[in-house]
């Protein structure tokens, strides 16, 4: 065998770093984020790391001593070379200062071996005949988007104490996984829409379920300047950015569907073309029949990789999906509903599914939905970590009090609260207020 045809590794770089945790423990500190225990080639390299990686996270020192201690605690210090091969790696480096380009000289070698393996692994799937070519197509190009968006450990076991010190960071940086949707009173129900949770939208008709798809999207993308990806199935591209204009330019939705507006009206379109052309909003308007959960999962590894993080990801609506005409439409829907959660923890984004409640509300005296009515959607309901019901009763009784209120239900919510709250509702331009009680 050839040197070319060893796997790809930096054995000089990978003792430098190890040498370099062991003289300075503070190095952990650029190292711990960017390699994994399988980044170094060198099997007694993987344990001396994985042994600094343990005590790192128990926020406890990683020099000669401790580290040497921990192997020889697991009877692994004479497996990887014992204390000589310690003092070795600490005698070789004179200091933890160029760690951080030795680590990415590793991290390379690392991605090289990973990409080979990869090839290896997708050239397998080319030959297997028995797999349908889009699940062959599906996962060779997971596989590719993972490794170059440095993601192929993400979903790895880990250690208890692993998981508590990265919780333990995000509570000393005081970061939220969850969006803020604007909307005090349901924030105050929910806490806002948490990464890698699947919200489930559910209404009748006219409801405003769009709407609020609509609303969400054009807030999370103005908040947090990170891409908002609009999956309409129901509604051309068009139609759904005639809706943004809508909105923000407040002109009757309606009209300017069919293009018609009123001559006071061209200022106000003209601001908000510029507004909504600055905000990182994505529509997608693939046919329904060609909407599968491959095609969503392709679309959105394109566009993090050309525009890094995803803020939100929205599907309008969920049961336009599949066979319409299939027997077992509501095992169908769940099987869209579970891609759609695991969508959601793969992009570590959170996914809004907007969906139709059947008609079974409307023979009720009280048409409010409830948890039963989006039950027969197949396992819709017991997929989402959050869902919303939208109930306006002026679309019922012409002669309510709440003419122009929007009541949304938050029937199921696994990190909160359940309950109702009630927001200011213009459906003519889909805008959507807090509502202010005056006492």
């Amino acid at each position: 065998m050839t040197d070319n045809n060893l796997p790809p590794a930096n054995i000089e770089a990978e003792e430098a770093i190890l040498g370099g945790i062991l003289l300075d423990p503070a190095a952990m500190n650029t190292v711990v984020e960017i390699l994994t225990i399988d980044a170094f080639y060198v099997l007694a390299h993987q344990q001396i790391y994985k042994a600094a990686l343990e005590l790192y996270n128990k926020d406890e020192p990683t020099d000669l001593m401790a580290v040497s201690t921990w192997l020889s605690d697991r009877k692994l210090l004479t497996k990887v070379g014992g204390s000589t091969k310690l003092v070795q790696l600490l005698n070789r480096t004179v200091s933890a200062i160029n760690i951080d380009r030795y680590t990415n000289l590793v991290l390379q070698k690392y991605q090289r071996r990973q990409l080979i393996a990869a090839a290896n692994e997708i050239a397998a799937l080319g030959y297997d005949n028995a797999t349908e070519l889009e699940i062959v197509l599906d996962t060779s190009e997971e596989k590719i988007f993972n490794l170059t968006n440095n993601q192929q450990n993400k979903f790895q076991p880990k250690p208890i104490n692993e998981c508590l010190a990265n919780v333990f960071r995000k509570i000393e940086q005081g970061s939220s996984p969850a969006y803020p949707t604007g909307l005090t009173d349901l924030d105050a129900l929910i806490s806002g829409l948490i990464k890698q949770d699947l919200i489930v939208i559910a209404a009748r008709p006219s409801m405003g379920k769009s709407w609020l798809g609509c609303y969400l999207a054009n807030h999370i993308a103005h908040s947090i300047k990170k891409p908002v990806v609009f999956f309409s199935a129901e509604m051309s591209s068009e139609q759904v950015t005639k809706r943004f204009l809508s909105m923000h330019a407040e002109i009757d939705s309606q009209r300017l569907m069919h293009n018609q507006i009123y001559e006071d009206e061209y200022d106000s379109l003209v601001e908000s073309l510029s507004n909504l052309a600055e905000l990182p909003i994505i529509i997608d308007d693939t046919p329904s029949s060609e909407l599968t959960p491959t095609r969503i999962r392709s679309v959105l590894r394109q566009i993090q990789s050309e525009k890094g993080e995803l803020g939100l990801v929205i599907l309008d609506y969920i049961q336009k999906l599949g066979d319409r005409g299939a027997i077992n439409r509501a095992g169908i829907i769940g099987k869209y509903s579970g891609a759609c959660k695991d969508i959601a923890k793969m992009f570590d984004v959170p996914f809004v599914a907007l969906a139709q409640i059947n008609r079974g509300v409307e023979t009720q005296s009280n048409k409010r939905p409830t948890i039963a009515s989006v039950k027969d959607s197949g396992s819709l309901e017991e997929d989402a970590d959050l869902l919303l019901m939208l109930y306006r009763d002026e679309y019922y009784n012409s002669d309510t009090n709440e003419s122009g209120i929007m009541e949304i239900i938050v029937g199921k919510n696994r990190n909160g609260a359940t309950g109702t709250c009630k927001v200011v509702f213009d459906p003519s331009i889909g805008k959507f207020e807090h509502l202010i009680i005056i006492t």
